[in-house]
């Protein structure tokens, strides 16, 4: 097992459970609709909106991508993204037999199971560095500062 894998597919199975695959900030239409207006107001100030509903945090969006990356690869790919919903989505975690016979391996010895953990692990490393290296063609230095390359092409537009 990679320990930093182990680290981050644990932060993103806690994120998942606590704060849902997505957000779910309500819509002003529906707040006029439900309070016939605008809705009362609080105390005024700023809110803190994580932990409200507002979804995952970046890390665990990157590490769910990366997951879903790697179910489109393969065959394989999937079965291990089901093992990471399964490992690490759950609280407390089904056993390793367990997980295994969800997966579909008749496999019972233990070694096989951390196999797979492993082999997770490895192609997580791997996606995410290539979504790592994708990421700096996104960005364009400028002089001093780094802009993006949709920045760069709206500029563009409008002076052409």
């Amino acid at each position: 097992m990679i320990e930093a894998m182990e680290l981050l597919l644990n932060h993103w199975g806690e994120q998942c459970r606590n704060a849902g695959e997505a957000g779910g900030m309500g819509s002003p239409m529906a707040t006029i609709m439900e309070w016939g207006g605008c809705a009362p107001r609080g105390t005024p100030g700023s809110r803190i909106l994580l932990g409200a509903g507002a979804g995952p945090d970046a890390i665990a969006q990157e590490i769910g991508a990366a997951l879903s990356e790697i179910a489109r690869q393969d065959g394989r790919g999937e079965r291990l993204q089901q093992l990471a919903v399964m490992r690490y989505g759950f609280a407390p975690a089904p056993t390793w037999a367990a997980q295994m016979h969800e997966l579909g391996y008749v496999s019972k010895a233990k070694q096989t199971y951390y196999d797979l953990v492993h082999r997770l692990h490895v192609r997580l490393f791997e996606v995410l560095a290539e979504r790592k290296d994708a990421r700096k063609w996104l960005t364009v230095g400028r002089g001093a500062l780094p802009q993006s390359l949709l920045k760069v092409a709206s500029k563009l537009r409008q002076v052409g």
